[in-house]
């Protein structure tokens, strides 16, 4: 079975150069969890998701500790509402996952779950000519073992 078999084909995105707040009001309205993000030849650059608005932890060089950051910046759990308000006009190539792992639709569903796993994904893009034409989510797999027979 190939990706473009069960990826999700419509897909929402944002340009580079929208806001966090876009993005966020794009994801609550349809319910999804990542926004592939454009540049204005509709060729991908980066991606956001549900989970970049929970945080990260960056390690810092040469030391034993990481720093949590949301949208790019150092916080405290006390502080998540005034950064979230902060970042709400971020533009999105600031805050964006650059390069993200993708696949072709071409790919098999063995090569997607083995590469999804390998990297820990729960989401991916699907290109042709680096233009998103799917997404591939956990759920998409899920589809995928249901139409096999």
């Amino acid at each position: 079975m190939k990706a473009s078999e069960f990826m999700t084909k419509n897909v929402y995105t944002c340009n580079e150069n929208q806001t966090v707040e876009d993005a966020a009001t794009l994801m609550g309205e349809h319910g999804i969890s990542v926004v592939p993000i454009v540049d204005d030849q509709g060729k991908l650059t980066g991606i956001i998701t549900e989970s970049d608005f929970i945080s990260r932890n960056k390690n810092i060089p040469h030391a034993m500790a990481s720093l949590r950051l949301l949208f790019g910046k150092s916080f405290h759990s006390t502080d998540v509402e005034q950064v979230y308000k902060e970042s709400k006009e971020k533009k999105l190539s600031e805050v964006m996952t650059k390069n993200p792992k993708t696949v072709s639709q071409d790919a098999t569903l063995d090569e997607v779950v083995t590469f999804m796993s390998e990297k820990n994904l729960k989401r991916l893009p699907v290109l042709e000519n680096e233009k998103v034409v799917g997404i591939i989510t956990r759920h998409n797999i899920i589809n995928a073992f249901n139409k096999l027979k």
